[in-house]
């Protein structure tokens, strides 16, 4: 589908200003739903939005390839990869006539307010453009090609940028349009070659984009716990085949049969000499012996296929926010709205485009580590341990690890006894967080002990030492392998935990759950004083899917759930196709509605109910009166979407009722409940870095409590893009009374988004530009 094919024979009636919306450059995921968000905000926000086909060059064209677009134009676009409007290289928009040809096309359609997807290259090109506008038009009219009034209707070009690129590599932004299904794309491959590679104990060298920045190489290495990583940002030395041998010959020793190389297209030596994928499988070939090395070039597969939840719901934020920019912004410099610290931000399109340059520029002047830097937060902290994170245990005897790096001195003090538990319900990544443990741990020397069976097997004493190799390949295992139970221990049990912890010498605790886990560690912290072996460091780290804890704006687990959410949305869209259908679906989430509003956000939902605001019999009524209304005027497809604890009266079930007695035979209802589905699959790549970023921070903080000598009890997680440690006395005050979800939630700010792009029916007032925290 394409959204000419979607056009309708009558032009739009004339609503208000014009905007624009094209997409230039290379394509990358989630540029639909930018796109969608875009015309259905211009539509409500009091504009008329307007396509152009085949980027700048459908605008050096004109004629057909600008038109005016409705509503229904864009639907059904958000699942969708690529783009609907299409994108196209064009050396003419670079030459002065081709950018006069552009702006006499936008003039004569009386369009002077832009949002261009694309990535530096196309917003470089953007900003020349409308930098040039005023002189451009003056050469128009000079030539007599406009009118004079053209010129003074439309003295100024308004552009918003979106960065749509899966490499990541824009400076200023946190996370581009596309990148995180990119990585959805590598990790699902890498872990489909790792089971082939144990089969015949090879070497598989994977080669992934990113000509310049090496994002996309260095997150699939961490997400899929790869045994080294070539990247532009960190070059290892002229002799990196001997380190690189040396490297998967000690992973070899350590047990490991299945060994991945992760290679950037744009990898290099510190002396600028490309490293290719086959430069390395030739390499490994020749000297590791075994099966040899495969080199597998995963190339375009991972600019296509469906978008995942992220980019969905993040560019229709980024859309949403680049039309309150453009109608609203006339007299301020171009901007791109970008994503930083887990906010949406306006950055001046001038200057991030001198910043991507400037990263470049590092790039090839061998400032490596100012080019890790501009990578951005995560970037930078994980560049730092992804050796420590893909290296085997340290060999006694050696002095270097296999890169050769020199390693740490070695502690004088004995090793650290640090014990984990899961407690809560499962989340997907607990695997992963107890992998990031025990490989972090290893590096010092600590052990880590796996308790198995959550609380009651602390109390029973199920505890042992958990081996590197053992947990090797825990990153992207579904479930929680040494169990989880929802049970919080009373006074008999506590005293049997005090008892295990001493005889097992636990230095400190690691608690990996919900809120369950916090609860643990709370009547734990509690009893110190009575049973000293409590007095130890205790951290939970938070993994519940219905991301409802205090302290952290996202819990492990909380995106693999939304993903497998609004795949499951996906498939209902599709049934729909043949009939008229409403359906009603109910999310896991508890009394928290964060899987039920992004997943609305995500999948484009009508109706989302929530269990933190009020429904009521009116409420209900107002929507069947509607939903009947817009089906007998052609709609195929109604979607609500309902937390499990919306309301305790109107269920899911008697909604379905209400709908179908109001719909009559205008269309068919039905009701979906998703279940544990939500619980189950292998956490995404999301999941597995956050949960790699947070078993890091919390060793951290052990060790600097250890070291102090201080027995402290918290929680961890990441706020406004920063880590945060707040005492588990805090908790009672953090929650709500009786309900198990924070006072404060973030994404509560995004609700009236949902209704301005999703129901063109909606009576949410108009709000500003959304402010927001997320993945």
């Amino acid at each position: 589908m394409t959204v000419a094919a979607a056009s309708t024979s009558h032009p739009p009636t004339e609503l208000g200003p014009r905007v624009a919306v094209l997409t230039s450059g290379g394509d990358s995921q989630g540029m639909n739903a930018a796109i969608r968000a875009v015309v259905r905000a211009t539509l409500r926000l009091g504009g008329q939005p307007y396509a152009i086909h085949e980027g700048w060059a459908g605008a050096v064209a004109g004629g057909v390839a600008i038109r005016a677009l409705t509503w229904d134009d864009v639907g059904g676009i958000l699942h969708m990869g690529g783009t609907v409007l299409g994108t196209a290289r064009c050396p003419e928009f670079r030459t002065r006539e081709g950018m006069r040809a552009a702006a006499r096309n936008l003039v004569q359609h009386g369009i002077d307010r832009l949002v261009v997807i694309g990535g530096d290259g196309s917003l470089r090109g953007t900003e020349e453009f409308r930098h040039e506008w005023p002189s451009l038009l003056s050469e128009l009219l000079e030539q007599g090609a406009i009118t004079t009034e053209q010129p003074q209707a439309h003295p100024v070009l308004t552009v918003a940028g979106l960065v749509g690129s899966i490499d990541n590599d824009m400076a200023g932004t946190d996370m581009t349009i596309g990148a995180d299904t990119a990585l959805h794309r590598i990790v699902d491959a890498i872990d489909a070659l790792r089971s082939t590679a144990a089969s015949h104990q090879r070497t598989f060298v994977v080669e992934v984009m990113g000509r310049h920045c090496g994002y996309l190489a260095l997150m699939a290495a961490v997400a899929g716990a790869a045994d080294a990583v070539l990247v532009p940002e960190d070059p290892p030395g002229p002799d990196w085949r001997d380190a690189l041998v040396s490297r998967l010959e000690a992973s070899r020793e350590a047990g490991l049969r299945d060994l991945i190389v992760v290679v950037a297209e744009g990898a290099t030596d510190s002396e600028g000499h490309r490293i290719t994928s086959g430069q390395v499988g030739e390499v490994i070939t020749e000297r590791l012996g075994g099966e040899g090395a495969r080199v597998t070039i995963l190339g375009h597969v991972q600019r296509g296929g469906r978008p995942s939840a992220y980019d969905r719901w993040m560019p229709t934020l980024l859309g949403y926010a680049a039309v309150q920019q453009v109608l609203h912004g006339t007299d301020i410099p171009a901007q791109v709205v970008g994503v930083r610290d887990n906010r949406l931000v306006p950055l001046p399109l001038g200057s991030a485009v001198e910043d991507t340059t400037a990263v470049k520029t590092a790039l090839e002047g061998g400032d490596f580590a100012a080019a890790r830097t501009a990578r951005g937060r995560s970037f930078s902290a994980l560049s730092e341990v992804v050796a420590e994170l893909c290296a085997p245990p340290r060999v006694p005897g050696r002095l270097a690890d296999p890169h050769g790096t020199a390693y740490p001195p070695s502690p004088t003090r004995a090793p650290r006894r640090i014990a984990v538990l899961h407690a809560g319900g499962v989340a997907p990544g607990m695997n992963t967080a107890v992998r990031t443990l025990v490989r972090s741990a290893s590096v010092t020397g600590d052990v880590v002990l796996g308790v198995r069976g959550s609380v009651p097997g602390l109390v029973a004493g199920r505890v042992a030492a958990l081996d590197w190799a053992e947990v090797d390949d825990w990153v992207g295992r579904a479930g929680a392998e040494l169990g989880t139970r929802r049970i919080v221990p009373d006074a008999t049990q506590t005293l049997q935990i005090a008892e295990t912890l001493a005889r097992e010498g636990v230095d400190a605790l690691v608690l990996v759950g919900g809120i369950e886990a916090y609860r643990t560690a709370a009547v734990l912290h509690g009893a110190r004083d009575a049973h000293p072996a409590l007095g130890i460091p205790m951290v939970c780290v938070p993994a519940a899917i219905d991301n409802n804890l205090p302290g952290a704006e996202l819990s492990i687990g909380a995106d693999t759930a939304l993903n497998t959410i609004t795949a499951a949305l996906d498939k209902l869209r599709m049934s729909a196709s043949a009939t008229q259908r409403c359906f009603v679906v109910e999310t896991m989430g508890g009394p928290c509605g964060y899987l039920a509003m992004m997943s609305g956000l995500a999948a484009g939902a009508e109706r989302v109910y929530l269990p933190e605001e009020e429904i009521g019999i009116v409420d209900l009524a107002e929507d069947a009166e509607r939903m009947t209304r817009t089906f007998g005027q052609g709609r195929q497809l109604w979607l609500a979407i309902r937390g499990e604890q919306a309301n305790a009266n109107y269920s899911a079930e008697l909604m379905t009722r209400i709908f179908e007695e109001e719909g009559g035979d205008h269309f068919d209802v039905r009701r979906i409940a998703l279940g544990h589905v939500q619980t189950g699959g292998e956490p995404t790549p999301y999941d597995r870095l956050l949960a790699t970023r947070l078993v890091r921070a919390a060793l951290a903080h052990i060790d600097h409590e250890l070291t102090a000598g201080a027995a402290s009890a918290c929680y961890i997680g990441e706020v406004d893009g920063q880590e945060r440690i707040t005492p588990i006395d805090h908790l009672a005050e953090e929650m709500e009374p009786t309900l198990d979800r924070p006072r404060s939630q973030w994404w509560l700010d995004l609700r009236p988004v949902g209704s301005v792009v999703s129901d063109r029916h909606a009576t949410t007032p108009v709000v500003g530009v959304p402010v927001v925290g997320g993945s």
